[in-house]
């Protein structure tokens, strides 16, 4: 027993950066997921960003303007209304505030205001929390506008007997104390400041489902295909790499025909994974198959070129557990698989650009939440990233093959 227990000792040491990774990788995944589940509970003290479009351009909707960008957890930018369509539906805001022309007349007239909220359905919960903070500014500058104009109103009614001196006085007191009935007020809040809200895309009942389906297909996938890429390094302590070294094979030739394998069964695996979603959860996968097989061939040549380059970076497969873990972990919680993006610190959702995750899960969205076409570009650039991801890192993984694969062979 003693010896079995020397002997395992002796390979652990001799192993010495598999041992490394085995006792750094549980500090390094508990920092990132502190870091991120840590920026769900502060997502209040972020600010979120708000599109508005002010198509009335009088000084009522200017204040109105003012107020919301007065608002400290909200960063406003103003833009054209078409402008701000296309933003939102291509996910770069979450929403957009819209005055309509004829607002002005309509706080003056004390008629159901003219404005509404478009969003992307997909960020509708960081929306949630948006609308909080701008009621109260919406209620604390066109409320305060318009609740002045219906104290007027009624008061020139209640005090039309008196004579001008006497009824200005009056007037002025009540303007002061801002009363009113409280049937006007209710119908004030409840009617005529209420601002109408709608995606702008058709918002599915299986909210969550896409970032359900598509953050864990991508994670499992980079698993599977390390997992694949880890072989080489099995047929090099098994003798089968030597042999086929020794045949008239290139070295390019063994990593390309691996490489294919592993799309091909990637392919496959995201296929059964979106079509059971399909299936049992009600995802609308086939009008739109044509993006998803578009998406689902980037992703897996980026997921393929990851597990190979992993594979030719390590020296054991003690290694390559270790590594891939810690690799795929980190960006599996900064690409967005497990916590939404939006619920993650800024700074996070920064970093979150260099994980495949978040480009595959992005594009997901754009297919099923944006309803983005195939020709899109913001789409398009998407697929385009991914596929950057995976030729950088098969032409590193290439490099590498030789240098640490072959050699060892």
């Amino acid at each position: 027993m003693f010896n079995i227990l020397k002997k395992e000792l002796r390979a652990l040491v001799k192993d010495r950066r598999a041992m490394m990774l085995g006792l750094l990788m549980p500090i390094i995944l508990i920092s990132v997921f502190s870091l991120a589940f840590g920026g769900m509970n502060k997502a209040g003290d972020k600010k979120a960003q708000l599109l508005v479009c002010d198509e009335d351009k009088t000084s009522i909707s200017q204040k109105v303007v003012a107020g919301v960008d007065s608002v400290k957890a909200i960063e406003m930018y103003t833009t054209t209304t078409d402008s701000a369509i296309r933003l939102v539906k291509t996910g770069k805001y979450p929403g957009v505030l819209i005055l309509h022309k004829g607002f002005a007349d309509s706080v003056n007239a004390l008629k159901s205001l003219p404005w509404e909220m478009k969003y992307d359905a997909a960020q509708s919960v960081q929306m949630q929390m948006m609308q909080q903070y701008l009621m109260q500014s919406l209620y604390g500058s066109v409320g305060k506008m318009m609740r002045e104009k219906m104290v007027m109103k009624n008061s020139e009614k209640q005090f039309a007997g008196m004579d001008d001196e006497s009824r200005t006085f009056a007037m002025l007191q009540a303007k002061k104390g801002i009363e009113s009935s409280s049937k006007d007020m209710d119908d004030l809040q409840g009617n005529i400041m209420k601002i109408q809200s709608s995606p702008v895309t058709i918002e599915q009942d299986n909210a969550g489902i896409v970032q359900a389906v598509s953050g864990t297909a991508v994670m499992m996938l980079l698993f599977s295909l390390t997992a694949m890429g880890g072989r080489l390094l099995e047929e090099k302590e098994n003798g089968t790499l030597k042999r086929l070294l020794y045949s008239p094979l290139k070295a390019t030739d063994i990593l390309t025909g691996k490489m294919l394998s592993s799309i091909i069964f990637a392919v496959i695996q995201l296929l059964i994974m979106f079509t059971f979603s399909s299936s049992v959860f009600g995802l609308i996968l086939w009008p739109k198959i044509a993006s998803v097989l578009l998406l689902i061939t980037a992703t897996a040549f980026a997921c393929s070129g990851f597990g190979m380059f992993l594979a030719s970076v390590v020296k054991s497969r003690d290694q390559l557990q270790s590594l891939s873990t810690l690799a795929i972990l980190s960006m599996s919680v900064i690409g967005g698989s497990m916590v939404p993006s939006f619920l993650m610190p800024t700074w996070m959702q920064t970093v979150g650009h260099i994980s495949i995750n978040y480009w595959s899960i992005q594009g997901f969205f754009d297919i099923f939440w944006r309803q983005l076409p195939i020709t899109d570009i913001e789409f398009l650039k998407k697929v385009g990233v991914l596929l950057l991801f995976g030729t950088v890192l098969s032409t590193l993984a290439f490099r590498l093959f030789r240098k640490n694969v072959t050699s060892m062979a």
